[in-house]
């Protein structure tokens, strides 16, 4: 079983690395929390679909992943 982490955490670990690089790498783990309420297990992505609108406002662009135990490590370029 991997690492809960929030939504929103990320968002913010996305917003302190934007800028400083051009590429990010952010895992994300398979159990996410949003507004600290476990993530509903949906084929939509909701969590997801927060960080991407995040990395894009920022910026920054998808660049795939790499899978990993217990998530994905997502890559984005500037």
């Amino acid at each position: 079983m991997s690492e809960t982490r929030a939504v929103e955490d990320l968002c913010d670990e996305l917003r302190r690395q934007a800028g400083t690089a051009g590429r990010v790498d952010l895992w994300v783990p398979d159990e996410l929390t949003i507004g600290n309420a476990p993530e509903p297990k949906n084929p939509t992505g909701l969590g997801m679909a927060f960080i991407v609108d995040t990395a894009l406002s920022l910026g920054l662009w998808p660049d795939g992943f790499t899978q990993g135990d217990g998530g994905r490590t997502y890559h984005y370029r500037a």
